[in-house]
């Protein structure tokens, strides 16, 4: 992972684009759902289950 968005936290702590400090290392990311209506309605589009014995 080579880009850090370092305005972007993540506590997804099982996504592989979080680099164990709640730093999004994704290159871009997706927000959704389409069907949102308020903030509990979304969520991370861009989310990959990290492998396991990343961390």
């Amino acid at each position: 992972m080579e880009h850090i968005n370092r305005n972007i936290t993540c506590d997804a702590c099982h996504c592989a684009y979080n680099d164990g400090h709640m730093n999004c290392m994704a290159k871009e990311i997706e927000v959704g759902t389409h069907s949102a209506c308020c903030c509990d309605d979304t969520r991370c589009a861009t989310f990959k289950m990290e492998s396991e014995g990343k961390r």
